[in-house]
Formats: C-alpha cells, sequence, structure tokens
C-alpha cells in the first residue's frame, strides 16, 4: 500500500502547478528561439532569433543548483548568474513542448533576455516531480555578453507582447 494516495498527488500537481501559473512565475521574459537557417551559398550570417513573451520564476542566483564555476590561475571564476522555473503545463498550452514532453528549445544557440540582460542556457532538467511525471522545468542561464539585443529591454517585451497579441486576433478571427 503506498504512503501517498493517488488523489494526494493529483492535489499536490495542483497546487504546484497553480502556484506557478497564477502566483510566483509570472515575471515576463523574452526567449529568444533561434532560426536554423541555412543560406544558400554557405555563406555567414548574424544569427536570426524569432522572440517570444513568456513567464518564469526567476531565481537569482538566491541558491546553487550544481557548479559550473571555472578555475583560473588567479581563482574561480562564477559562470552561474540565474535560473528560471517553468511550469510544464504553462509550456504545452502554448505548444512549447517537443514530442518527448520536454521544452523544445535549442540550449546552445537559443537566448533568454530578462531585465534587459541577456543570458544562455548552460544546463537544464526537470524538478518537482508529482508521482508519475515531473511538472516543472528549470534552466540554469549564464550571461551571454556577445549577443546583442535591442538596447530598450521595455520597448523590446512590449513590441513582441503586440506582435503574439496580433497573431492571436488573427488566428482566432480566420477560424
Amino acid at each position: 500500500m503506498p504512503l501517498v494516495s493517488d488523489k494526494a498527488w493529483s492535489k499536490y500537481k495542483k497546487i504546484i502547478q497553480d502556484f506557478l501559473d497564477q502566483d510566483a512565475g509570472r515575471q515576463k521574459i523574452v526567449w529568444a528561439k533561434h532560426i536554423n537557417q541555412t543560406l544558400s551559398y554557405g555563406e555567414d550570417s548574424l544569427p536570426q532569433y524569432s522572440f517570444n513573451v513568456i513567464e518564469a520564476l526567476c531565481y537569482y542566483n538566491a541558491f546553487r543548483n550544481w557548479p559550473i564555476n571555472k578555475s583560473s590561475v588567479s581563482g574561480e571564476q562564477d559562470e552561474e548568474n540565474l535560473s528560471i522555473m517553468i511550469s510544464r503545463q504553462y509550456l504545452k498550452d502554448r505548444g512549447y513542448l517537443n514530442s518527448n514532453g520536454y521544452f523544445d528549445f535549442n540550449w546552445a544557440e537559443d537566448r533568454f533576455i530578462i531585465n534587459g540582460i541577456s543570458y544562455r542556457p548552460t544546463g537544464d532538467t526537470n524538478v518537482s516531480q508529482a508521482k508519475d511525471e515531473a511538472i516543472v522545468f528549470l534552466i540554469i542561464l549564464k550571461r551571454d555578453r556577445d549577443s546583442v539585443f535591442k538596447e530598450d529591454w521595455q520597448s523590446l517585451l512590449n513590441e513582441v507582447e503586440n506582435e503574439q497579441a496580433d497573431e492571436i486576433v488573427n488566428d482566432t478571427s480566420t477560424s
């Protein structure tokens, strides 16, 4: 006989999902999804991105998830800047999961823009398991000094939100 009933697991799952989706995981960030586009003659080009506003719970280096420090002659450099937690249900509702039910992002090429600062993923994992499935994704981010996006963070955020709202209006008006 299990110590935790299926009913209790369902209640736990709902509480965690509601907490992230309705209360805690509400900071708006921009997910810069890399567009894979090979040019016809193989020439180099600047990276191209599609921008999506998503909501996440941001941990501003409050505690260590796992060490990603780099050793040097003068000491260790702290490479971890922050991590984000995103509800699996939130991603599923927006079509951001792959066929395996995992967050469909390119950890080598995608970027996340938080408070005007560009970050690149350095690790990701499922967390907060509810009996038979993980219900939250954790992505560890490192500051990306090489990628440059629009200087005015708030105008980029507003621009992307307006484009997403237009897409939603156009999708519902054509159906």
